[in-house]
């Protein structure tokens, strides 16, 4: 092409750039649409989704699966006329009219409003209509013989039933809506709900999968029941869904509720009005949609502006018919031989089945089971959310001890920020129990892990009001309890909670009892085999004076009965020391009334003396311990190497050194370690008051030995020791903002308010003093300390915890085996090597108890 060329006609050359780098864009989307195609071949939802498409009726929109489309890209594509597809398409539908746009900052709103005019003033505007598929819309498509079938499917993770229902499109989904009612029926968790009586069965799992849910477009709808199972579930496959259709027979008869339908819109609304956007993707991503089905008024409310009308509900409910059902079951266990069919295009296996007639009659008439009702009115409901008056007298910074006596302790904090007629209360339930025995060390977790259940039914209302709680099992074997909602009515909550305490061996059943015990029994197996959980327990029986390990833990309890358990909630009820913490809008008296009132439900007694026992650490010796074990899976390939490296007592200087440290080694860990091995992490670690670090490797015995990555890993400490030595104070100041902008969260600051009390250190103002200790602390004292903690250094103390796998031909058989290498490789007075852990210990400093050490202290 000649210069005048390029001189005269620049546009048409531009032009001419333009396509040719737009055909290799498009030439780069057909291999991510491989990508794309493998991915969910192995791992994605679509698999499913194009054998459900299939069921549709031949030509129509819903049986035209975009895979099609993907798979005809792996051969002999046409990039040329590929690309003039593409250009028309976007060219029809990417149009400004048929486009919404959300934006999310903290700019002005007049600066963002002239962001907004460049970037987008130029989005082109064809004004052509959507495609029309008014033709299909008379038809059900999914009203056909494939539908109305049983379905096994293979599926690589949980047991699941899926029923569907196709329905006609409401097509105005902001006036007809109010068919939302049926669906939070059918997903209540309460008291007389489909999932608590298929629970109480053992039939469906705690804490899994249990939705229902509508899908709307403009020429039909779906619904869709979705439940995990646990394998008694899929034995009584039948008893399932006879439950299912007798709850929705229950609903049919009853009939709308406009009651209840009251009730759950003032929930909607009072969450909406309570609600934080902690996730501005979400929100943004529901505000587009909502942009396009809701008129303006509505675009923030969306689903929640919704009317009540009995004939829309009616009629939604009639098409939920046993005859018009489609049933899918997904299990990764259905025998290969079964499963007689394959679709071909994501090479599903499945097979149908034709659903009994005589299934589908009894369905029809089958009668509401006794166990089920329609829930009650909700009492955890509040009519007060006005903001709360904020008293005359100056509130203090810091919290407050209110109250104490031999059962309890009460810490007040009020908040000076916001008026929001909120409150969190949190609670820790101490008992001399814990620490008698390993069998009691066992009940308590099966006790937390059965109030659990318990309270999913009770405090689900409390719930849907936008009440949280959380209960968690702490390393030290007490529990804590973490409740978040509206002031008026959290003393309600808190007292429903302790009295799920007190009652919770009346609701108990020997099969619940038992259910729990397996599903516990298979959690301690899991971990036991799973080595990269394994070995944080191999360090903590090491590092901790006392501790009980997993697989201690996993042999008690089977041997555990239902008299052993309600013995234990007995005593454990009848002795507690329970400390609490009140932080938002609640009275000083409404805080102590509130805690007595749950105290005096429980009816505790003082503990034992000396009940408050405070977990202490060993100090490893100076040098290199090593402790090595093989995998106990046999089948088990994985190798893991934990490396601790013991820092000493916990100070706040030190805390805020060990972070930063740890924030650049993760990130060099990147470049070295993370490239050559499966999974390797840094991790900053805190055992009863001791820090450390740890650097954890994952790797398959048959590629590398775990001395090799032991050796790998010192490296990468001489590397970065290297790094660290060039880094600039103007990088350890980037490094500095990015952990102090972490911890300003208030979530962080009130969560380290109950922290200090839990461990009894009290350091309220620690924000203030991190802020003051931070500005101390310099490259070269990074440096300095690095230097003396790793390798040569005057305080190096190192504890190489070792698991090693299997490599497959030399499996032979399952048992507990150590590992004692040839010591004649090593320097003796160097190295320590552990085979029998208790023995180990013996000689080893005990550092003093966490509450005893007051070096937690302000560093000035």
């Amino acid at each position: 092409m000649s210069k005048q060329v390029f001189i005269e006609k620049p546009d048409v050359i531009k032009n001419g750039i333009k396509i040719v780098i737009l055909k290799l864009l498009s030439q780069l989307a057909v291999l991510t649409c491989h990508s794309y195609i493998e991915f969910q071949r192995l791992f994605g939802k679509s698999r499913y989704e194009q054998l459900f498409s299939s069921f549709a009726q031949t030509g129509h929109p819903a049986n035209k699966f975009s895979v099609d489309h993907l798979i005809k890209l792996r051969n002999n594509i046409d990039y040329d006329k590929l690309y003039n597809v593409l250009d028309k398409f976007k060219n029809h539908h990417y149009s400004a009219h048929r486009m919404k746009l959300a934006i999310w900052s903290g700019l002005s709103l007049d600066i963002m409003e002239k962001f907004v005019k460049v970037c987008f003033a130029n989005v082109p505007n064809n004004r052509m209509p959507p495609d029309n598929f008014s033709k299909f819309k008379k038809d059900l498509p999914f009203d056909t013989p494939a539908f109305r079938k049983m379905y096994k499917i293979k599926h690589d993770e949980e047991l699941v039933i899926q029923l569907t229902w196709a329905l006609p499109s409401f097509s105005d989904f902001y006036k007809c809506n109010s068919y939302q009612y049926i669906l939070r029926i059918i997903r209540y968790k309460g008291e007389g709900s489909l999932i608590s009586y298929l629970r109480q069965k053992m039939w469906s799992p705690l804490d899994n999968i249990f939705n229902c849910e509508s899908q709307q477009n403009s020429l039909y709808g779906l619904m869709q029941l979705t439940i995990a199972l646990t394998s008694e579930g899929l034995k009584h496959l039948e008893d399932v869904l006879d439950a299912i259709f007798s709850f929705i027979n229950l609903l049919k008869r009853a009939g709308p509720q406009k009651e209840i339908y009251n009730n759950i819109y003032e929930c909607e609304q009072n969450n909406f009005r309570f609600t934080n956007y902690d996730n501005e993707s979400i929100f943004l991503e529901q505000l587009c949609e909502n942009m396009h089905f809701y008129p303006p008024n509505a675009y923030l409310t969306g689903k929640l502006d919704f009317n009540y009308n009995e004939e829309v509900i009616k009629k939604y409910l009639n098409y939920l018919m046993p005859e018009m059902t489609n049933i899918m079951i997904f299990s990764k266990d259905f025998n290969d031989f079964e499963l007689k069919k394959i679709e071909p295009l994501w090479q599903t296996a499945y097979t149908d089945i034709e659903i009994p007639k005589v299934w589908i009659e009894r369905w029809k008439v089958i009668e509401p089971l006794p166990e089920f009702f329609l829930q009650l009115p909700n009492i955890f409901l509040t009519k007060n959310l006005c903001l709360m008056q904020i008293p005359n007298e100056q509130i203090e910074k810091y919290p407050i001890k209110l109250y104490c006596n031999s059962v309890s302790e009460i810490w007040y904090h009020r908040d000076p920020k916001f008026r929001l007629p909120k409150c969190c209360m949190h609670f820790n339930f101490i008992s001399h129990l814990n620490h008698q025995s390993l069998k009691n060390g066992v009940l308590i977790r099966m006790y937390y892990q059965l109030l659990r259940q318990l309270l999913t039914e009770k405090l689900y209302p409390a719930e849907l009001t936008g009440f949280k709680y959380d209960i968690k099992f702490l390393l030290n074997g007490f529990f804590t309890l973490k409740i978040i909602g509206l002031t008026e009515t959290l003393p309600l909550v808190a007292d429903t909670f302790a009295q799920g305490m007190v009652n919770c061996t009346s609701f108990i059943t020997k099969d619940i009892f038992e259910n729990i015990k397996i599903q516990q029994i298979q959690t301690f197996y899991h971990y036991i085999c799973k080595p990269k959980n394994f070995i944080t327990d191999m360090a903590l029986s090491i590092l901790k004076l006392e501790h009980h390990s997993q697989i201690d833990i996993y042999n008690t309890i089977q041997n555990i009965t239902l008299k052993d358990f309600q013995d234990f909630v007995k005593s454990f009820t009848e002795h507690l020391y329970i400390q609490c913490l009140v932080q938002g809008n609640m009275t000083q008296s409404a805080a102590i009334n509130t805690v007595q009132q749950f105290i005096k439900t429980i009816n505790c007694s003082p503990v034992h003396p000396n009940t408050m026992q405070q977990f202490r650490s060993i100090q490893i010796p100076l040098g290199i311990s090593y402790y090595k074990i093989k995998n106990i899976n046999k089948l088990d390939k994985t190798s893991v190497i934990k490396n601790y490296y013991q820092a000493g007592i916990n100070t706040i200087e030190l805390t805020i050194l060990m972070h930063l440290i740890n924030d650049i080694m993760n990130d060099k860990l990147d470049e070295v370690l993370a490239n050559e091995f499966e999974h390797a992490t840094v991790d900053l670690v805190n055992y009863c008051g001791i820090l450390g670090y740890s650097i954890t490797v994952c790797t398959q015995a048959h590629k590398f030995r775990t001395e090799y990555v032991d050796k790998m890993i010192d490296e990468f400490l001489r590397l970065f020791k290297n790094h660290l030595e060039k880094f600039t104070e103007e990088e350890l100041d980037i490094y500095k903002e990015i952990f102090l902008e972490s911890r300003s969260h208030d979530y962080i600051e009130d969560e380290e308010i109950w922290y200090q009390i839990l461990h009894h250190t009290y350091i309220f103002h620690l924000h203030e003093q991190v802020i003051h200790a931070i500005k101390d602390i310099n490259v070269k004292k990074l440096c300095e300390w690095f230097a003396d903690h790793t390798s040569n250094g005057s305080n190096f103390r190192k504890l190489s915890l070792h698991i090693v796998g299997t490599i497959p031909k030399k499996a032979k058989y399952v048992n507990l085996e150590y590992i004692n290498d040839d010591h004649h490789q090593y320097k003796l007075n160097k190295y320590h090597y552990i085979t029998k852990v208790e023995d180990y210990k013996k000689k080893l400093f005990i550092f003093p108890t966490e509450r005893s050490n007051k070096s937690f202290q302000s560093t000035e």
